[in-house]
This record gives C-alpha cells, sequence and structure tokens, in this order.
C-alpha cells in the first residue's frame, strides 16, 4: 500500500466511559466522501455530508483486532477496531460547517450469504421471481405505521383494501410500533429491514434464520434480527400465515405475469452481452404487491457462484393504459426492473474509474438540483452510476423497439430524469451514450464506452 500521509495518527480504543473527557481523534474534510483500507481492501466511506450528528458503524472483521485507515485529502487516521470495542473519533465537515461524532465497533465477519453445492445446483442459470412469506410479513406490517401512510405502500389494489381489513385490528401492536419508531428514525430502516427479512423462514409458528442468507441489505448485520420476537409475535396473534396462504393464487399470479410481460430473460442476456466481464450465476426479482416506488439491489458472491437480488415494486398498470400499444405497456413495465438489475452490472465497472469520475463530477451542482430527489446522488460515482443507470433504459430500447415506440419512451425517460428527478444534464447525456452506442465499432460494448462518457461528462 502506498504511503498514505506524512502523518498517520494510531488510536487505541477509547471506552465509552472516558471518551466523553478524551480529546478525540479529527478528520476535517470539504468532500463528500474518504477513502477507507481495511483487511487489504480499499473502499469508498461516501455520504459524509449526509450523516447524522452521531453515526454509530459496526463491522464486520475476521481478525480481533483490525486496523482501519481514514484519508480525506487533508488528514489520515488509523483506528484499531477491536470486537466488542468501540472507538471514537470526529469529523469536520467544513463544507456544513459541523461536526460529525462517529462511534466505530467490530464483531467476527460473518458471510452474507453461503452458497453450497447443492444450492448452486439447483439455481444456476435460473430467474426467480418470488413473493416472500416473511418479507410479505414485514410489508404487512409496514403498511400498518405511518410510513405506510406514504407512497412507499402501494394503495390502488383490492389486495391493500385486504389487508387492512384483515391487519387493522393489529395496528397498536408493539411490532407495528417498533417499525414505525425505527421509520421516524431513518428511512434507511425501511430497506433494510425489508431486505433482511428475505433472510428468515417461518419454521411453524417461529421465525428461523434461512440456511442460505445471513442479510441482505448492505451493512455489517441483519438489521430485523433484534426485533424477530415481536414480528413473530404480530404474525401468530394476525393470523398471518394463514392470510398468505389464502391469497397464494394471487401471489403466483403476478409472478406468471410477471415472467410472461416483464422479460427478465431478454435483459439479463442484454447486460451480459453489453458488460462480459460481470456474470451472475442466478437472478432473483423479490417483490411485495404492498411495495410501492422502492427498489433496491445487491449482489453475493460464495463459492464459485454469484447471485444478483432486486428488490422492486410489481409493475402494475392502469386500465386506461390497457388500449395503448403492447410495446409502450412492455416498455414501461420493464423499467423498474431493468434499473435495479442493470446496477448490478454498471456499478462494478464504474468502480473501475472511481478517480476519473470524482474529477469529472467535482462540480455536483452541474449535475443535480438542489431539492429534488436528484440530491439524494450528491456523491460523484453514485450520480454517475444513476446517470447510466437510466441512460442504459435508453440503450436497451433502442435495441427492442421500433422507432415510433422507441421515440415515445425516450422522451418520457428524459422528462422523468430531468423535470421528475432533478438530473440537469441527463438529456445531454443520454444523447451521447446514444450516439456513442450507434456508432460503436463492431465488437465493442457498453463497458467499453466508459472512459469516452466519462471524458465527455468531464469537459461539460
Amino acid at each position: 500500500m502506498k504511503r498514505l500521509a506524512a502523518f498517520l495518527l494510531f488510536i487505541s480504543i477509547i471506552p465509552t466511559s472516558s471518551a466523553q473527557t478524551a480529546t478525540l481523534p479529527t478528520l476535517r474534510t470539504k468532500q463528500n466522501k474518504m477513502v477507507m483500507y481495511m483487511e487489504g481492501e480499499r473502499g469508498n466511506f461516501n455520504g459524509i455530508n449526509e450523516l447524522p450528528a452521531d453515526f454509530p458503524y459496526d463491522f464486520g472483521t475476521k481478525a480481533e483486532h483490525t486496523p482501519l485507515t481514514l484519508v480525506s485529502e487533508q488528514d489520515s487516521i488509523v483506528l484499531l477496531l477491536r470486537h466488542g470495542g468501540q472507538t471514537n473519533f470526529d469529523i469536520i465537515r467544513q463544507a456544513k460547517g459541523d461536526t460529525v461524532h462517529c462511534h466505530f465497533s467490530s464483531h467476527p465477519f460473518v458471510k452474507m450469504a453461503v452458497f453450497t453445492d447443492a444450492y448452486k445446483k439447483a439455481n444456476q442459470g435460473k430467474t426467480i421471481i418470488d413473493v416472500p412469506e416473511v418479507y410479505e410479513l414485514i410489508n404487512v406490517i409496514f403498511a400498518l405505521t405511518d410510513y405506510g401512510k406514504t407512497d412507499a405502500i402501494e394503495k390502488d389494489t383490492e389486495y391493500y383494501t385486504q389487508v387492512m381489513s384483515h391487519f387493522s385490528p393489529y395496528k397498536n401492536h408493539p411490532a407495528v410500533h417498533t417499525m414505525d419508531s425505527l421509520l421516524r428514525k431513518s428511512v434507511d430502516n425501511y430497506h433494510n429491514i425489508k431486505m433482511d427479512s428475505y433472510a428468515y423462514l417461518f419454521d411453524g409458528s417461529k421465525l428461523a434464520k434461512s440456511p442460505v442468507y445471513d442479510r441482505i441489505s448492505w451493512g455489517e448485520v441483519n438489521e430485523l434480527t433484534p426485533y424477530i420476537p415481536l414480528v413473530e409475535q404480530f404474525a401468530n396473534q394476525s393470523n398471518f400465515r394463514s392470510f398468505f396462504q389464502k391469497h397464494q393464487p394471487y401471489y403466483t399470479g403476478l409472478i406468471s405475469d410477471f415472467r410472461k410481460n416483464v422479460d427478465v430473460a431478454t435483459m439479463k442476456s442484454w447486460l451480459d452481452k453489453q458488460f462480459p466481464t460481470t456474470r451472475y450465476s442466478a437472478i432473483k426479482m423479490i417483490f411485495s404487491p404492498l411495495v410501492g416506488n422502492n427498489q433496491s439491489a445487491n449482489r453475493f458472491d460464495d463459492n464459485g457462484f454469484t447471485e444478483a437480488q432486486c428488490h422492486i415494486n410489481y409493475p402494475f398498470f392502469s386500465k386506461a393504459t390497457a388500449s395503448q400499444s403492447k410495446d409502450l405497456i412492455r416498455g414501461r413495465r420493464m423499467i423498474i426492473s431493468f434499473t435495479e438489475l442493470n446496477h448490478n452490472y454498471l456499478n462494478p465497472e464504474a468502480e473501475k474509474y472511481d478517480n476519473n469520475v470524482a474529477k469529472a463530477y467535482k462540480n455536483m451542482a452541474d449535475w443535480i438540483t438542489e431539492g429534488s430527489p436528484s440530491m439524494n446522488y450528491n456523491n460523484p460515482l453514485l450520480c454517475f452510476e444513476e446517470y447510466m443507470n437510466y441512460a442504459l433504459v435508453t440503450l436497451l430500447f433502442n435495441d427492442l423497439f421500433d422507432a415510433k415506440t422507441f421515440a415515445i419512451l425516450h422522451e418520457e425517460n428524459n422528462k422523468r430524469m430531468v423535470t421528475n428527478r432533478g438530473f440537469k444534464r441527463f438529456k445531454d447525456f443520454n444523447q451521447e451514450l446514444l450516439q456513442l452506442y450507434r456508432n460503436r465499432k463492431p465488437g465493442q460494448t457498453v463497458a467499453d464506452l466508459y472512459p469516452v462518457i466519462i471524458a465527455w461528462a468531464a469537459k461539460q
């Protein structure tokens, strides 16, 4: 590893009781990210300016004592993490004029997923579409919270009416109150808890950890685990399993429609061709008919088997649109799934060009709009990845649809990103990448175009 800085400050474990009086080690930064090194790997500590004033994080580490190096553009420190211990330090956010108090700890590392030979044999090459039982249970609980009154929950279905009719008598259950408080505390808990619920299965009236997954979201621990007894109690008292079994025909019908009309196989084939160094042994599309406008994705790698998971909302379409052309309906219904699936391909490729992207997107105000959804991507790499995300929609539709259908979907895509989401330069970016793609040399892929489109962005 290259020398990080002229001076490195080594920190021992600071007991919580004395940390209040000790002078804490401090990092200064004007930027929204830092570089971190741990266990021989380099990564990014993103979203510095979005952190709460107190930021705890618990790492899974292989060794009991593990150095963690953090490097800003001005300072660098080395924290010594120890299983069961806590290390405290501050980050002075010069862009915001405040300080974040960080509390880092560690625990023994547990793999996110364990893919046995039997699992590999059963799932190799498959696209699995599922409405998992515990996953649906968590979404039912979410629907009963105040957060469930937002568009995070899909309400325009007969199924939602049936859910509320059956479960409303239990809206004051401690499980509902607990989830409501977690969702009020941080919207991030929505994705983390929902995704991590996929790591649990019913064993009779009990909830048991899956033999395959420890956790699904991006953290170091399963965020649902502390609340399993409450969730278990809610399921039993509300007769959730009977409700779920009664609605199996409904779930099966949605899965059948999704497989036939959303066509994930075509998406995967196109992405495999355009990103030849990225391969997945299996794809999982996980949804609940209760999920509103929310999507997330993660990828897993173990024992020579790679799996991409997309957690999405079901692409319902209204009767009012049923008279439109089949291709228009098909394209619109593909967007939700494709924009999650493609992250599993475009993100690993983008990470190869992290430094160049940081330079190209150094002036974030040129690319995103204050007060708009685009502000959730106030980081060069995240912003570039989201530009690429929806630009890939354009490229896929260019290959799939006739000129008339493509023109309509293309204009809708530009409006979605610029007007609705606030990505200022998307129309220009989208057009530039489309022209590069249409004029590419024989054998060139989208992955090959990354240096060119990043260079174009740097000139803007």
